[in-house]
């Protein structure tokens, strides 16, 4: 098994387009993301909005209310409110959310943590939760006047 890592993005834009551009990339690598969300209305805006917000044609993507259960599988992207492995996913990604039932992150090798910069200390306390939960390989990217710059919790 491989280290398992999370990548914080701090952003003080539209998480949208980001949160986008980042499943582009995990579906060019073959990774599958639960896109985790914070309510049903979320899961509706961004499972219909990736559709229009991508370059790529098609990303393979569903949520409860779109995709039966058993074609699940078929999709590179789930949205969800809650942890559900139903797309076989190897990627979390979220807004800066709480996770509360830590244990189940043992089922992913990567988190894509996007969170606003004004939310920095939360992301800290996040940092420390998923150090203890096993992701050791942990790297912070900054979005500033258009630009990404790695740096630090600190």
């Amino acid at each position: 098994m491989s280290e398992r890592s999370v990548v914080f993005y701090g952003i003080q834009t539209d998480f949208c387009p980001i949160a986008y551009k980042l499943i582009e990339k995990m579906y060019a690598l073959g990774e599958r993301v639960l896109f985790l969300c914070n309510n049903e209305d979320e899961v509706n805006f961004y499972n219909s909005k990736l559709w229009t917000s991508v370059q790529l044609s098609f990303i393979p993507s569903g949520n409860k209310r779109t995709i039966l259960p058993e074609d699940a599988q078929f999709c590179y992207v789930w949205f969800a409110t809650e942890i559900t492995l139903l797309n076989t996913p190897t990627c979390l990604l979220h807004n800066g959310l709480d996770i509360s039932n830590m244990s189940e992150l043992e089922r992913f090798q990567k988190i894509i943590d996007i969170f606003n910069l004004d939310a920095k200390s939360s992301a800290k306390s996040r940092a420390q939760v998923y150090l203890q939960n096993g992701f050791t390989d942990q790297k912070f990217w900054y979005h500033n006047a258009g630009t990404w710059t790695q740096g630090s919790l600190e």
